[in-house]
Parts: structure tokens; sequence; C-alpha cells
């Protein structure tokens, strides 16, 4: 698979975080602003797109916790 919206077939995909179980990775499009989970390797770059949806969430996360004042 490539970084291509399968709904619109025109936008890019951008890596926007982990799914609910931290076992998935969530996209969205750039185009249509379609969001959806794929599997960790769902876009064959090797799971590096699973690392990259892991730093986002650890940065999301992070960023919660300082404004509960943690």
């Amino acid at each position: 698979m490539s970084r291509i919206c399968r709904e619109c077939r025109a936008g890019t995909l951008k890596v926007v975080g982990l799914g609910g179980f931290d076992d998935t990775i969530i996209v969205q499009c750039s185009d249509c602003e379609e969001e959806y989970e794929l599997e960790p390797d769902g876009l064959d770059e090797g799971c590096m797109e699973f690392v990259e949806a892991f730093e986002l969430e650890l940065q999301r996360r992070e960023g919660a916790n300082t404004d509960e004042g943690g």
C-alpha cells in the first residue's frame, strides 16, 4: 500500500496516532479528511509508520498530562 487515500484515491495519508488498543495506526487523508485504522505496517514502510504513530501518541499523552498539572 502507498500513502494514497483508499477512499478518494487523490489525497495523501498522514499518520495521526495509534488506535484504541495501541496496536494499529490511525491515518488521515489530506484531501477528503477521511480517517481510518491500518495494521502497524499498513503502509508497507517496514513498520516505521508504527514508530511515527507511537511517537505522536507519546507527545499527545505528555501534553495531556501537562495540561492536567501532572
